[in-house]
């Protein structure tokens, strides 16, 4: 029996003097009908036929699970379904992606934390409260008296910032400053007035002055605002700048001034005293740390 060139299907020789026709049909269509259920495996919907090992054979690869995509195998020989290796790990509004060995999830933190690099996290970051810094109210309050003096001061801190404001005196008087209770004429300082371009400076003053002009009893709008850098460092003269302002009801008139002073000590700033040369004052303070 001669055979077909592709699948081998037999047929009558040409020789055959005797030709039995439907035993030739019968038999070309035996091997075709097999030769195609080799070529078409498939049995399900879905299903996808891939060239075996085995000539004219196919194998039938079923219909993988929904979100699988088709890749090679990891020989190389054979198609195969398989879950994609970075299909998103987020499951929450606010997530993000992360990488360890893999694609990760990062839940989203908590409100107002930062994410943060951290080396000891398995996707090597993290969401974490800010660090501390910026102001932190330290005291407030209302001023009267004679002096306004704040003790037991933090020494957590960078920079102290002192401000006070509404300030009125009893009589005309100038505002001072006093660091630690240092009452000694261990004070160095220069203020520059703006009303008559004055120039004050003295370096054996008992005080600093914050206010260097007479302001009159009736001035209610009197403000400071002072700096204290490095306040608790040890072995560092302790300074503090500033700039003051100071309305005169009675002549209409405004003063600013601009200060810088230090004291000849190098103790942690742990007290401020601010007092008028002379008579009482009222008003409202507070003070800051920094950071």
């Amino acid at each position: 029996m001669a055979t077909t060139t592709n699948y081998g299907w037999d047929t009558p020789d040409d020789t055959d003097l005797v030709k039995d026709g439907a035993a030739a049909i019968r038999t070309l269509g035996s091997s075709a009908d097999t030769t195609l259920k080799n070529l078409n495996p498939e049995t399900t919907t879905g299903d996808i036929a891939y060239r075996s090992a085995t000539a004219n054979v196919n194998t039938r690869l079923a219909l993988g699970t929904a979100g699988q995509v088709l890749r090679v195998n990891s020989g190389a020989t054979a198609p195969e379904w398989a879950t994609t290796a970075d299909q998103t790990p987020l499951t929450t509004k606010g997530d993000l992606f992360g990488f360890d060995t893999a694609d990760a999830r990062i839940p989203v933190g908590t409100n107002g934390h930062i994410l943060t690099a951290d080396s000891t996290q398995s996707l090597g970051v993290k969401w974490a409260a800010a660090a501390a810094g910026g102001y932190t109210e330290l005291a407030t309050g209302s001023i009267s008296g004679s002096d306004l003096t704040l003790t037991s001061i933090s020494g957590s801190y960078i920079d102290l910032r002192l401000y006070v404001y509404n300030v009125q005196v009893s009589t005309a008087s100038c505002l001072k400053l006093q660091m630690n209770g240092v009452t000694a004429s261990t004070y160095a300082y220069n203020s520059l007035t703006a009303v008559d371009a004055g120039v004050y400076r003295t370096q054996t003053a008992s005080s600093i002055f914050i206010f260097t002009y007479n302001a009159d009893t009736t001035g209610t709008n009197n403000s400071a605002a002072m700096e204290f850098p490095n306040y608790a460092v040890a072995n560092s003269l302790k300074t503090v700048h500033g700039v003051a302002g100071t309305y005169e009801d009675s002549n209409n008139a405004m003063d600013i001034s601009h200060f810088v002073g230090t004291v000849n000590s190098s103790a942690a700033i742990t007290e401020l005293k601010v007092f008028p040369s002379s008579g009482t004052f009222t008003g409202t303070y507070k003070l800051y740390g920094v950071k």
